[in-house]
C-alpha cells in the first residue's frame, strides 16, 4: 500500500507541471540515447572489422623468406615444408603455397602488366576467394599440369569486354592458358597480397615449369579456430627453423594481432564515449536534484499537511524518490526509443555489407543506469522533504 500510495502521489505531482518534468528529463533523454548509440556503434565496429579481417582469410598464419644478400637457396620454403606443417601440427586444417611473377598480356594495341601466381589446392579455401564464374582448379589440373588458369574480374572486363571469357585462351608473355574461371577477393587487400587487380592464377606445377624454381614465396596455414592461431604460428616458426638454418630470416605472422589491435581500439573508444555519456547523465542528475529541491521548497505546506495527517517520513521520502525515478525512467525510455529509431533508420540506407543491430545489452544498461542516476540524485531532496518539521511546514506561506 505504501508503494502504491507513493506512486500515486508522485504521478499526481508530476502531472501538475508537465513542462517542468519534461525539461528536467531532457538531459536523461540525451544521456540514455548516447549510451545505447555508443554500445551499438562500438559492437558494430568490432564486428565489421572482424569480418573484414576474416574475409581476407579465416584463422590463417603466413610465412615468407625475407630475402637479402645473406639468404641462401637452402633457406627457401619448399613443398616439403608445407607437407611437414600439415602433418606435424594437429590444429592445421589446410596449407597452401604461392609463387608469383610478373607477366604481360595484350589488350588490343596496349600491353598491360599482370601477376602470374602459381597456387596449390587449398589456396582458394584459405584466402576465401570468390569464384565469380566457372570453377577453381581440381586435383586433375595439378596432376596433369593442365595449362588452365583463373583470371580476376578486372582482366575479364579488359580483355574480353562483353564476351564470356570461360574457355577462351589468354597469353601472358610466351605462356598461353585456357580460362576456366574468374574470381575476386572477398575483401580487397588493395595490392598488399599476391592478388592484384590484374592477376592470373595457375596450378603451382605450371609456375614451377615457367620459373624453374621449386619453392614457395609465401606459405599459408589455416587453423580450426581463432584460439589455435597463435600456437599454430609458433609451431610453423619452429618447423621452418628446424628444417632450415636456425638463423634463416623468416617473416611469420598472423591476422590475430590485427584483431587484437581492433579490440583494443574499440575498447578505448567505448570507454571514452561511455565516459561522455555518463557525464551527460551526471549533469542530468544534477538537474533533477535542483528541480527536486525547488519542488520541496514550493511544496513545503503540502508536506506539512501530509505529516500532520499521519504520513511518516519514510512515506514522504518514498514519494519524492518516486518522482525522481519517474522522471529518469521516462527520460531513459524516450532516449532509448530515439536511439533505436536512429539505429534502424541509419541501417536502412547504408550499404548492406555493414549490418547494424541494436545492442539490447546497451538498452538494459541505459535504462538501469539512467534510473539509478535519477534515484541517486533525488535522494537528497527526498530526505530533505522527509526531515521537515510538520508544524513549521504548515506555518509556511
Amino acid at each position: 500500500m505504501q508503494w502504491m500510495e507513493g506512486i500515486r502521489f508522485a504521478w499526481t505531482a508530476l502531472s501538475a507541471d508537465k513542462v517542468k518534468a519534461a525539461l528536467t528529463m531532457l538531459g536523461v533523454i540525451i544521456g540514455s540515447a548516447a549510451i545505447v548509440m555508443v554500445v551499438t556503434i562500438v559492437s558494430t565496429g568490432k564486428e565489421y572489422i572482424s569480418k573484414q579481417i576474416q574475409g581476407v582469410g579465416a584463422n590463417i598464419a603466413f610465412a615468407s623468406l625475407q630475402r637479402s644478400e645473406t639468404t641462401r637457396l637452402e633457406d627457401e620454403i619448399t613443398p616439403q615444408d608445407a607437407q611437414a606443417i600439415r602433418e606435424s601440427i594437429p590444429s592445421v586444417t589446410a596449407v597452401a603455397g604461392t609463387y608469383d611473377m610478373p607477366a604481360d598480356f595484350q589488350v588490343g594495341p596496349q600491353t598491360r602488366r599482370a601477376r602470374l601466381v602459381g597456387v596449390t589446392e587449398d589456396f582458394q579455401k584459405i584466402r576465401n576467394l570468390k569464384i565469380v564464374s566457372g570453377r577453381y582448379f581440381d586435383d586433375e589440373d595439378f596432376v596433369s599440369r593442365s595449362k588452365v588458369c583463373l583470371i580476376t574480374v578486372r582482366i575479364a572486363d579488359l580483355a574480353f569486354t562483353g564476351d564470356n571469357p570461360l574457355g577462351q585462351t589468354i597469353r601472358l608473355d610466351q605462356f598461353r592458358c585456357t580460362i576456366i574461371g574468374t574470381f575476386r577477393e572477398s575483401i580487397p587487400t588493395f595490392g598488399q597480397s599476391e592478388i592484384q587487380n590484374e592477376t592470373v592464377l595457375v596450378p603451382y606445377p605450371i609456375a614451377q615449369t615457367i620459373s624453374g624454381d621449386n619453392f614457395f614465396q609465401v606459405i599459408y596455414a589455416q587453423a580450426a579456430s581463432p584460439e589455435q592461431v597463435p600456437q599454430m604460428t609458433d609451431e610453423i616458426r619452429r618447423i621452418l627453423h628446424t628444417r632450415h638454418r636456425a638463423d634463416a630470416p623468416y617473416a611469420i605472422d598472423n591476422l590475430s594481432s590485427l584483431l587484437d589491435t581492433a579490440r583494443e581500439v574499440s575498447f578505448a573508444m567505448s570507454m571514452v564515449l561511455l565516459a561522455v555519456a555518463i557525464l551527460t547523465l551526471v549533469v542530468a542528475g544534477t538537474g533533477i536534484m535542483n528541480i527536486m529541491l525547488v519542488n520541496v521548497s514550493q511544496r513545503t505546506k503540502e508536506i506539512g499537511v501530509r505529516k500532520a495527517l499521519g504520513a511518516r517520513s519514510m512515506e514522504i521520502r518514498l514519494q519524492f524518490l518516486m518522482e525522481a525515478a519517474f522522471i529518469s525512467f521516462t527520460g531513459a525510455l524516450i532516449g532509448v526509443a530515439i536511439a533505436v529509431a536512429l539505429t534502424y533508420s541509419v541501417g536502412d540506407w547504408i550499404e548492406s555489407s555493414l549490418s547494424i543491430d541494436v545492442s539490447w545489452m546497451g538498452v538494459i544498461a541505459s535504462l538501469l543506469l539512467s534510473t539509478g542516476v535519477g534515484v541517486l540524485f533525488g535522494y537528497w531532496p527526498a530526505s530533505a522533504a522527509a526531515k521537515l518539521d510538520p508544524i513549521l511546514a504548515i506555518r509556511t506561506d
